[in-house]
């Protein structure tokens, strides 16, 4: 395995990837991206590394990635999640760049305010002083101009065209048929649009006070109506949700802040903006704001909220949209709760499966949802049986079970469960004419009334299939399509070992399944047993936790026995 590979592999399990397999020269996460999180929908299967280059890649096409790209180098790919490259590591040679040469935009191609451009601001409570105050301007052909400074130079530009845009499209429609025959169809018209070839950063970004913060927002529409609320430290990002290069060319001016909120659109692609922006900038610094209000003009509610921050003022005027900004909260941070947030839950009321065997329900109060049980033992002590009762006990109380043994195949593993769901009564037993051996089995009316019992409430996975997928990963995938097809919420893996293919790093192997495990179950709100094979104890000797194969590799990750 070369140097790529292995720190490929590495940050997937120290970041916790979703999920993931090695499939040719890829690692391939078969859950959600780690860096956009499948969106709403939850998309799995999206993204992916080359094991040989580090590139990554998301092959959804709503994924912000990073830099505002869903591809890129391993390099990036580290330094988003903080991590070290490895020592060495250099870009394969095609992809390397030289330092891109940004265009300038021309000062002297912006032209006076227009009459069409202050009345179109006004119909968006935009007044003509704020227009003033931000330099709008318009081109030679009465657009609108959106110019974006740093430092007093001119870098990009942004332009619009001052109407409606269905106006425009029915202008652009009757014209072409007044085309004459041969006549070059002219360029289908664009809402809005920015200079090629220059370089992103922030709207306003030479209008801010530092020791104030500072606003983000995603339109320059949206940082005119902030402004126009009587909040003036405020930017807008250059180009929607659909490129964040600009964070690496205000990085530096990004810093100075204490305390940034992110005034986003209420839409998906906006909520995913701010999600990367919070994680990006720091969601200790960040601020967002609670909930954003009914979309009501003239007395009648449009069934929807406002889409952003000129909406808004449009419906409730400055004084709302300022105490709005006000009221900002802070940003969630990933894997932290506020625990006079979390509700109480009772004890006594959570869903639990119960075993039926009085002492051990009794001792550990049944099988709670989202939980891992480890079953172990001495050879012989039956730890696989008691796992067949569990299972039953749970059909009868109404819940369906799915389980994985790598020992017994599925005919096997039926004439198991049903000597256990027999009573002894009902065994029979037959001499086996070979070997002389009596062996029980049980009759056939009463196999009948067995399999309608369990007919849609217990499931097997197949361990007969042949996969280049990694066994752990197939185990896991089976259980997940049980959960959802099949609602089952008990889970049983017998044994540990044997669902691992290679016995390199053991216990690293087994802590690594058992997190997998622990997650599904609270995913799913179920609970699996698994099997432990202890590891050799001498003789006489009393049996204890500490003697299961790979517990404290297993107990370091938070499970208990």
């Amino acid at each position: 395995m070369n140097a790529i590979a292995g720190a490929v592999i590495n940050l997937a399990e120290k970041q916790g990837f979703d999920t993931w397999r090695i499939v040719g020269n890829e690692l391939k996460v078969t859950g959600v991206c780690p860096i956009c999180g499948g969106g709403d929908h939850r998309d799995q299967g999206t993204f992916s590394v080359n094991i040989s280059t580090g590139a990554w890649n998301c092959k959804r096409g709503s994924c912000q990635g990073i830099n505002g790209k869903h591809e890129g180098s391993f390099r990036d790919l580290c330094n988003y999640f903080g991590e070290e490259a490895p020592v060495g590591y250099t870009l394969p040679q095609k992809t390397k760049q030289q330092k891109r040469i940004y265009k300038k935009p021309d000062p002297e191609t912006l032209k006076p305010l227009t009459e069409e451009i202050i009345t179109y601001c006004a119909r968006r409570h935009i007044s003509e002083e704020t227009l003033k105050d931000w330099n709008i301007s318009a081109d030679k052909y009465g657009n609108m101009v959106f110019p974006f400074y740093r430092d007093g130079d001119l870098i990009f530009v942004k332009y619009r065209r001052p109407k409606a845009f269905s106006v425009v499209e029915e202008e652009y429609e009757a014209k072409l048929k007044t085309l004459k025959p041969g006549e070059d169809k002219p360029p289908k018209p664009m809402k809005e649009w920015r200079m090629a070839d220059t370089e992103s950063i922030l709207f306003g970004m030479d209008m801010v006070d530092f020791n104030k913060p500072l606003v983000i927002t995603e339109g320059q529409f949206d940082a005119l109506a902030v402004y126009e609320a009587g909040v003036s430290n405020v930017v807008s990002v250059p180009s929607g949700c659909e490129d964040l290069n600009w964070i690496d060319s205000c990085w530096e001016f990004l810093q100075k802040f204490n305390q940034i909120i992110l005034f986003g659109d209420s839409d998906e692609p906006g909520m995913e903006m701010v999600a990367t922006l919070s994680r990006r900038l720091g969601e200790d610094r960040c601020m967002i704001p609670d909930e954003y209000p009914e979309y009501i003009v003239g007395g009648k509610d449009e069934n929807r909220i406002c889409k952003d921050a000129n909406e808004i003022l449009y419906c409730y005027g400055p004084d709302f949209l300022k105490e709005m900004i006000e009221s900002c909260e802070p940003a969630p941070i990933r894997g932290v709760l506020e625990l006079s947030k979390i509700p109480f839950v009772d004890p006594t009321l959570v869903p639990r499966i119960m075993t039926r065997i009085p002492s051990l329900d009794n001792m550990i109060g049944g099988l709670g949802e989202g939980g891992l049980t480890i079953v172990s033992g001495k050879r012989g002590e039956g730890k696989s049986t008691l796992a067949g009762p569990i299972a039953l006990n749970a059909i009868e109380e109404g819940y369906s079970v799915c389980a994985y043994s790598g020992e017994l195949p599925g005919s096997k593993f039926l004439e198991w469960i049903m000597l256990q769901a027999t009573e002894s009564q009902y065994i029979a037993y037959k001499t086996d004419t070979r070997s002389g051996k009596n062996i029980c089995y049980v009759e056939p009316d009463i196999q009948k009334r067995i399999r309608d019992y369990l007919d849609g409430k217990f499931y097997l996975y197949d361990n007969s299939v042949i996969s280049e997928e990694k066994q752990t990963d197939c185990i896991l995938k089976a259980f997940e399509a049980c959960a959802r097809r099949y609602g089952c919420k008990l889970f049983i893996v017998d044994n540990l070992m044997s669902a691992l293919v290679s016995a390199d790093e053991e216990n690293k192997a087994q802590a690594k399944f058992t997190a997998q495990l622990k997650a599904f179950a609270t995913k799913y709100k179920a609970h699996v047993i698994c099997v432990a094979h202890p590891r050799k104890t001498a003789v006489g000797t009393t049996f204890s936790s500490d003697d299961v194969s790979g517990s404290s590799a297993i107990n370091s990750s938070g499970f208990s026995e």
